[in-house]
């Protein structure tokens, strides 16, 4: 199997239920990457929010809020790059905001993750996260924003965004009330394109592990598509192949048994 790039995504897939990354799969990606295929997480979290698993395994890339940004590391300049411009940004809020069926809303901006409630530290859900700015959302932002993510209690808010922001995407997250909000053009797949552009590498020659809604159409554009065994079924039915689930190391064993 000629694969150049491993493109996958973190949560439910890399990584365990329990956010860390087992030594077993650490050393497997590493042997990859001594082997010449490089690596690429592609991710629904802010870039910010990977950086503590970047330093164990090295990726080339991270393809961050669900493909509206990629790049190299923090301080490197853009891959590729697409946000939700100021006006749309703040007309959103501004709807979310008048809501009562809408919780927390997070945004991620060039001048950092932000929040509309302030969030307890200690709650290792915001783990990640931190810090995370609080922000009155009333009064605007004076920038894009490359994702929106709002806790929502009841899908009609949904339609409504539907209808009004038809430039803007809804992905849902399974498992729970959280969902995304992006650019139209925006995927993770646009994302894995754009980095294999950079790469010279043909679609054909990456694989991509996923889990959940925003990785559907990255397993069905890149060259082999592989499915965690706990992802949603919307995921296994566009997959190639399934792997074994995140919690027993299922991204590494396929690569150990079909890349080493």
């Amino acid at each position: 199997m000629n694969i150049k790039l491993i493109v996958t995504d973190l949560d439910q897939t890399l990584l365990q239920s329990n956010r860390t990354i087992s030594e077993y799969t650490k050393d497997v990606l590493l042997r990859c990457q001594n082997k010449g295929v490089l690596l690429a997480f592609a991710t629904a979290r802010s870039e910010k929010a990977c950086v503590q698993f970047a330093k164990y395994v090295h990726p080339y890339a991270v393809i961050s809020n669900s493909g509206a940004m990629v790049r190299k590391s923090p301080n490197d300049s853009f891959i590729y790059r697409q946000t939700i411009n100021r006006d749309i940004t703040n007309n959103l809020l501004s709807l979310l905001l008048a809501q009562s069926a809408v919780g927390y809303i997070a945004v991620d901006t060039d001048e950092g993750y932000l929040v509309n409630q302030p969030v307890d530290p200690d709650d290792p859900n915001w783990a990640d996260y931190l810090p995370a700015g609080y922000a009155d959302f009333s009064q605007g932002l004076s920038g894009d924003s490359y994702k929106i993510a709002a806790e929502v209690f009841d899908r009609n808010v949904l339609t409504t965004i539907h209808d009004l922001f038809p430039t803007v995407r809804v992905i849902p997250f399974s498992g729970g009330q959280w969902v995304c909000l992006i650019n139209e053009q925006v995927s993770k797949l646009n994302g894995a394109k754009a980095l294999a552009k950079h790469l010279n590498i043909p679609l054909k020659e990456i694989v991509a592990f996923g889990d959940d809604f925003s990785d559907i159409e990255m397993l069905q554009g890149c060259g082999v598509g592989i499915a965690m065994a706990n992802a949603i079924p919307e995921v296994k039915a566009v997959a190639d192949e399934l792997c074994e689930e995140n919690d027993h190391d299922g991204v590494a064993k396929w690569l150990e048994q079909n890349i080493l």
